[in-house]
């Protein structure tokens, strides 16, 4: 189990950390199923995924059909193994109805500060 604090000298772009950004449109009146299907997929991507750092869906305040989702692996072998999880299947297949558009971007880490969500993410 690898984690930044036990290579002080190396970079976190060295250590092959992956991101992605997504931006979700939603079909107009379709944000409470979508947030409510985020909801249990981040649960269980909590539960059962050590190599996904960070899985947020955001909701975005000044466009009510927008959320962003933000995600971190420990590295891509850690992002193909969360594609294969039976949670990211459905939530892959049950959104679909649901959005009207989505634009994922690849993001390397260059630089990072990252602690502890508050409880009430958890």
């Amino acid at each position: 189990h690898r984690d930044l604090h036990s290579f002080p000298h190396r970079r976190s772009s060295d250590l092959g950390i992956y991101g992605l950004l997504t931006v979700f449109t939603l079909m107009d009146g379709s944000g409470e199923a979508f947030d409510k299907l985020a909801e249990e997929t981040v649960e269980a991507v909590r539960q059962h995924e050590p190599d996904t750092l960070l899985f947020v869906c955001h909701s975005v305040k000044s466009a009510p059909l927008q959320r962003i989702i933000y995600e971190l692996y420990r590295d891509e072998v850690g992002y193909a193994e969360h594609q294969r999880q039976p949670h990211i299947e459905r939530f892959v297949t049950e959104r679909q109805p649901l959005v009207l558009a989505a634009n994922t971007i690849e993001l390397k880490v260059n630089a990072a500060k990252v602690v502890p969500l508050p409880t009430r993410f958890r």
